[in-house]
């Protein structure tokens, strides 16, 4: 077969560019540090490549997502603890209003300071996070959610927290209704309090209290309303009333039965005290079922209002005070609740990060492993094809010298 001159004038050009291309595949791979610049390269391998990538940019936007949360939360448990801290203050200072001696101006100077007080924790409620958004905002707003109102303290925000992306374990607020206004009243089973009878003259000042009272039986517990009045006099004796209300139907009163004060008074599976000297026909106290509506700015009000009414005989004052112990405890308790539920929700959310970490690493090692070049195999397939170009092109040039004219010359 015969072979022109032009056909190896083609043959070696077509080889010299095949050459060049390969060579600069090599390059590219070795500037790009990627075996995959185009999908058409490996399109198997692109496509596992693009998984990994898409898995990674969603997991660092959980990231992102947790980090904010973890602000959130951090800065909620930092204003949860100077909470506490107030209302470990206001317990002190309920605690020396107690104390007989002090008198009513001791009180109204206690009572000016918890009022004090209580304009710090509701700027508490009240504070922002760096975004300007109110932690304690439950499901947003864009004014403050604790206002004043005109019956005290009231949430304008929406129940209730705003979950991330991660989910309701990882919340990006906090629910400011729960934390501040849903404490349990009383003993949290049942509310003992004093209860002025309708027929006892507005000038009538108890001399006797009620305690916080306790569960004995809980299974004898009817969850019902009762009232305790008395009859009889300090010669004759006292006997105590137990007034049941049985839902829609007609009270139902049990017998009389003696009363000594100091002494308890047990009925349905609870047992209360009640210390001092009873007026019969004026004194009455109520039980009634607990509920989750002790709000921290109410209680406050009421012990300032209390403490700083001058006049007022030393039972009130003591019922004042150990009804504020009571609910002061409720609603502090309900802090450290939700103080101790964002430390728990940091904790998860430090053992989440991890977990995301590992996750981006794997997706990056996926990634690598699909796209990334080989260096020492590339750096060495680029050697081999400089070598071939650089032959194709010596080559051509020994080709270009068999010509004809290059014989006669």
């Amino acid at each position: 077969m015969r072979i022109s001159t032009a056909s190896q004038f083609d043959r070696s050009v077509d080889l010299i560019q095949r050459r060049q291309l390969a060579l600069q595949a090599s390059h590219e791979q070795l500037a790009s540090g990627k075996r995959i610049t185009r999908a058409s390269d490996d399109p198997t391998q692109a496509a596992s490549a693009e998984r990994a990538l898409a898995r990674e940019s969603r997991l660092e936007s959980h990231q992102r997502a947790l980090e904010s949360s973890r602000q959130v939360m951090a800065q909620s448990e930092s204003a949860l603890g100077s909470a506490v801290n107030i209302m470990q203050r206001i317990r002190e200072l309920v605690v020396q209003a107690g104390n007989a001696a002090g008198g009513d101006a001791n009180r109204k100077v206690i009572a000016e300071e918890l009022r004090g007080l209580r304009q710090q924790l509701l700027g508490v409620a009240n504070q922002q996070d760096g975004n300007g958004n109110f932690l304690f905002a439950g499901q947003g707003g864009a004014t403050a959610p604790f206002v004043e109102g005109a019956g005290g303290v009231e949430f304008r925000g929406t129940a209730g927290s705003l979950a991330s992306a991660l989910g309701s374990a990882v919340p990006m607020s906090v629910d400011g209704s729960e934390t501040w206004m849903q404490a349990a009243t009383g003993n949290g089973v049942f509310k003992a309090a004093y209860a002025r009878d309708p027929s006892a003259p507005a000038s009538h000042q108890t001399q006797a209290w009620i305690d916080v009272g306790r569960v004995t039986d809980p299974a004898s517990l009817t969850g019902e309303s009762y009232s305790l009045t008395f009859t009889g006099d300090a010669s004759a004796g006292y006997s105590v009333t137990i007034t049941r209300t049985t839902g829609a139907g007609s009270p139902v009163a049990e017998s009389p039965r003696p009363y000594v004060s100091g002494q308890p008074i047990a009925f349905d599976g609870m047992e209360v005290t009640i210390s001092g000297v009873l007026s019969a026909g004026q004194d009455t106290f109520d039980i009634t079922p607990s509920t989750r509506d002790l709000s921290v700015f109410g209680v406050l009000d009421g012990l300032s209002g209390d403490l700083g009414t001058s006049g007022r005989s030393g039972a009130q004052v003591a019922q004042t005070v150990q009804d504020g112990l009571r609910d002061l405890d409720s609603v502090m308790g309900s802090l450290m609740t939700m103080r101790s539920r964002m430390g728990w929700m940091m904790e998860q959310a430090d053992g989440l990060d991890g977990r995301l970490g590992d996750g981006r690493m794997s997706a990056q090692a996926q990634r690598s492993a699909a796209e990334d070049v080989d260096m020492a195999k590339a750096i060495t397939d680029f050697q081999g094809h400089q070598t071939s170009y650089d032959a194709a092109l010596k080559a051509y040039s020994m080709v270009q010298r068999l010509s004809l004219f290059e014989y006669i010359r």
